[in-house]
């Protein structure tokens, strides 16, 4: 064993190893794990350097992994107008004519996390109060889940968008309203990260990368635009917490073939549906509050087969967003036909979400290998107490099929938890007692099940299980201390445990 330790942590630690599920102390040299056992143990190969941090017998756990966020556009929204909790369309447009008065003319207003069912109205702001506010700047209002947006006049001009163009709302008169949906909301959403210069850019990574690490986030996946990428991982030094890329891809993915980033393991990220809140992700069936619709699929399964051959042949680890069942199925069908043309025994290519299945589903992600990244905070954020808001959109046959974890994890899947930040914000321990607290008993998993979503099974869906996730000798040394142990609380009080310290190659980077 290494002599002279940096630094010992003694705690009450949970290793997330299952033969060795607890300990008393860890030993650290540099930025690696180099002993975990009891203190005496440990202590034998301290040093007259060594520095100890006594915890007092807190709870010590792997630092959490957000396997699915956009780092950039949640530092977008932390520098926009936020109407997360605006009551009225009235307040709405208060906060934006305040920004207003503050922006040169040109520079684009945006106003992320609008709920339209948060409001008394139930709608958005129109685009002619907007236009009433500026029409010398753009105007982009955005929906929490990314799948909706407002837009005034000028921002409809800038993004060129026209009647007949897919998911552009128009009036009885065949004129924009400005409402605009997926397909086209991806278009905003493209531009909407682009910033006014670098400055700006690294202010809102720095922002986001310490809001994750204050909530015990030690490792965030990052899904982007290869622009943003590359501007990301040439300022991870600056930053404290650990970054893996996922790049997101439509037209570009011959330029991502061509580039060598400087990491491994390059995952490309699309998506074929939309959202369930929006009515664009992919059902089988008519929404129950709207039987005009049964969402969209943005890809034929020609063109998504294309890019998922192209992509696989490349060497590619795959993602791609599927909310709903028929989307689902075009995305498991495109694996399916890939693999069976060129296997690959551990490609781990990737679902984004999974939201409503069927048991069918489940099985045929078992046979394939295919990873899923999900999202347990949608439960108690998007979808609404005892999932209602699910229920009036889905119905109550469909609603039992929403976030079926414990059907999942009975198939020894590779689940792994994400906030998909900024449609809800980054929180590990409130993913955590989402699990353990689903709405839908038969769907809970157990408090262990549940901390390796966000740990093992985040390093492993990153291919990184060798160095991170559990608390072994050899591994990073990225910890969170908790308030409380999530094993010892009542099961209902596990949301309510706070993250007091986190901790990144040895290094203390947030303290409570």
């Amino acid at each position: 064993m290494a002599k002279n330790l940096d630094l010992i942590i003694k705690g009450n630690i949970i290793t997330v190893v299952n033969q060795k599920p607890r300990a008393e102390a860890i030993g650290i040299k540099g930025d690696k794990i180099v002993s975990v056992g009891t203190v005496k143990e440990v202590e034998a190969d301290a040093g007259k350097t060594t520095r100890v941090l006594d915890l007092k017998g807190k709870a010590v756990l792997p630092g959490f992994i957000d396997s699915h966020a956009h780092p950039m556009g949640t530092g977008k929204n932390r520098l926009g107008v936020n109407l997360s909790l605006v009551k009225t369309v009235s307040e709405a447009l208060d906060k934006i004519r305040q920004r207003v008065k503050k922006t040169p003319p040109g520079n684009l207003i945006f106003c992320p996390d609008y709920n339209r069912q948060s409001v008394a109205e139930k709608r958005y702001p129109s685009k002619k109060e907007l236009d009433s506010i500026s029409t010398k700047h753009p105007i982009w209002i955005q929906h929490y889940d990314g799948h909706f947006s407002q837009l005034n006049s000028m921002a409809i001009s800038l993004l060129h968008l026209t009647a007949g163009m897919e998911g552009i709302r128009v009036d009885s008169k065949g004129e924009l309203t400005g409402l605009i949906q997926d397909p086209a909301s991806a278009r905003p959403l493209s531009s909407g990260d682009n910033f006014i210069d670098k400055s700006e850019a690294m202010a809102a990574l720095t922002l986001v990368a310490k809001e994750a690490v204050s909530v015990g986030i030690t490792t965030l996946f990052a899904k982007e635009g290869l622009e943003n990428a590359e501007f990301i991982m040439k300022n991870l030094k600056k930053i404290p917490v650990r970054i893996h890329p996922m790049l997101l891809c439509r037209t570009d993915l011959d330029k991502i073939i061509s580039t060598t980033p400087p990491y491994d393991h390059i995952c490309v990220a699309t998506l074929t549906d939309g959202s369930i809140e929006a009515r664009t992700a992919a059902l089988y069936e008519p929404y129950a509050d709207d039987p005009t619709t049964l969402g969209v699929l943005i890809y034929s399964d020609e063109k998504l087969y294309a890019l998922i051959e192209k992509a696989h042949k490349a060497g590619f680890q795959i993602s791609i967003h599927a909310e709903s069942e028929r989307a689902i199925d075009q995305v498991l069908w495109a694996y399916e036909k890939v693999l069976e043309k060129y296997p690959r025994k551990d490609h781990r290519h990737r679902i984004e979400h999974f939201e409503v299945v069927t048991p069918k589903q489940i099985k045929r992600v078992a046979r394939l290998g295919v990873a899923l990244a999900m999202q347990p905070m949608f439960i108690t954020v998007c979808e609404g107490p005892n999932l209602d808001y699910y229920r009036s959109l889905l119905g109550d046959e469909r609603v039992k099929r929403a976030h079926t974890y414990r059907w999942i994890m009975n198939e020894e899947i590779l689940v792994s938890g994400g906030s998909d930040s900024p449609v809800t914000k980054m929180n590990p321990v409130g993913g955590i007692h989402a699990l353990v607290n689903h709405p839908l008993k038969e769907q809970r998993i157990d408090v262990y099940e549940a901390i390796e979503i966000f740990t093992i099974n985040g390093a492993k869906i990153g291919f990184e299980e060798n160095i991170k996730g559990s608390i072994e000798p050899g591994k990073m040394a990225d910890f969170v201390v908790l308030s409380d142990d999530p094993y010892r609380v009542p099961k209902e009080r596990i949301g309510d445990i706070k993250v007091e310290m986190t901790i990144v190659g040895g290094k203390v980077v947030y303290r409570s």
